[in-house]
């Protein structure tokens, strides 16, 4: 089964569904190619006028899957993170903010690190009450990425946003709220029905007028969004070769607390 399920609803609404349940929806590479090929036949698509992500089971995405990731590093010496956004991440986050039509982000339980930057780079959110946030780059000596560098001064305010990606403090879904980092909350078993709802409304407008408003806001705010992932790539290249990464992934693999040196 594809990790990522695509269904077509009537209407023109394409829902994704990120399908790694076990894993509560961390980003591998089959993942992530899957999302790639989805959001470039959602552009290509005429019939598709919005486009809904989603998480299966008890998370939308909590980011990149550590242990997948820890094994790809020491399988393969040349392993280049920077080459690995380039491919992966920077792609991801392209397609969501060029695809002119309307993207939402319902997010379920937890959204994490490279999760919660595909969220970000959604158009809007809305979250259940028993959602929560947090960059969690910090902890492992990165740098936010996937467009999140970029994304969320953008979204909350530069202090905040340094607060969040300094501490990785993880935040409930009305603090999300009164941050401005989702734009609705609803209890969890309305979820389904409020996004709907949303995409409902959006359908009764132009599908070319809200086309042309996603292109003013981004021409307006995310000019230079294209240039930055490829800046971001290189300094998480130079962050992935710290000594701390290193420490902080293998303490990951052989569960225990990471000894950070500062290098």
């Amino acid at each position: 089964m594809s990790d990522v399920l695509v269904n077509h609803e009537a209407g023109g609404v394409l829902t994704l569904t990120f399908n790694r349940p076990d894993r509560l929806n961390a980003l591998d590479e089959e993942l992530t190619v899957a999302l790639i090929d989805a959001l470039g036949d959602a552009h290509e698509r005429n019939s598709v006028r919005c486009v809904v992500l989603v998480g299966m089971g008890r998370g939308f995405c909590v980011g990149q899957d550590l242990r997948a990731y820890a094994e790809h590093k020491k399988r393969d010496e040349s392993f280049s993170v920077r080459e690995y956004m380039r491919r992966g991440y920077n792609v991801i986050a392209m397609r969501l903010r060029t695809l002119e039509k309307p993207v939402i982000a319902r997010i379920n339980g937890a959204a994490a690190g490279a999760g919660l930057s595909i969220a970000l780079a959604c158009d809007v959110r809305i979250a259940s009450e028993d959602s929560r946030f947090t960059l969690g780059f910090s902890k492992i000596g990165l740098i936010p990425d996937c467009g999140a560098s970029y994304l969320l001064p953008l979204v909350v305010g530069l202090g905040r946003a340094f607060e969040l990606a300094y501490t990785s403090e993880s935040i409930d879904a009305h603090e999300a709220l009164r941050i401005g980092l989702v734009n609705r909350v609803v209890p969890a078993a309305e979820l389904g029905d409020a996004v709907a709802a949303f995409t409902a409304a959006v359908l009764e407008r132009p599908a070319r007028g809200l086309a042309l408003t996603k292109r003013a806001f981004n021409r307006a705010m995310l000019s230079g969004f294209e240039e930055w992932l490829e800046a971001e790539a290189l300094l998480q290249e130079d962050a992935s070769r710290s000594e701390d990464h290193h420490e902080a992934l293998t303490a990951f693999v052989e569960k225990r607390s990471p000894r950070f040196s500062g290098h």
